[in-house]
């Protein structure tokens, strides 16, 4: 966990479209948020339109998410109003999120794997 928070400091570019900022971009918003996000889609093998999709999606999908979203709300201190703002996902969400992946940390492989 603490490797991927770490790695999570830099911040991309904005995006931008035909010139102009877009009006919500996640990367503006919160680039440390968006930076763990990469990191996480990218060791979960899912791709960023998937995980911040407004759709649950596959399992796998939605596991990444809620790893994305507990590592945003216990690794920087993020309420869950918003870490649900930045996954376009309700308060109570982000609360099941994280302690569904809190119960999954007592699996000492689930545990290394964020470690």
């Amino acid at each position: 966990m603490r490797s991927m928070l770490v790695e999570a400091g830099g911040a991309p570019a904005p995006a931008r479209r035909g010139g102009r900022l877009l009006r919500f971009d996640h990367r503006r918003s919160d680039p440390r948020g968006w930076r763990l996000a990469q990191i996480v889609g990218r060791q979960r093998g899912v791709p960023m339109d998937e995980l911040l999709a407004g759709r649950r999606g596959e399992a796998a999908v939605a596991l990444a998410r809620q790893i994305a979203m507990y590592l945003m709300h216990v690794g920087f201190g993020r309420t869950y109003a918003e870490v649900g703002q930045f996954f376009r996902r309700d308060r109570t969400t982000v609360a099941h999120a994280c302690a569904l992946i809190e119960e999954m940390r007592e699996d000492a492989g689930f545990d290394q794997e964020l470690g």
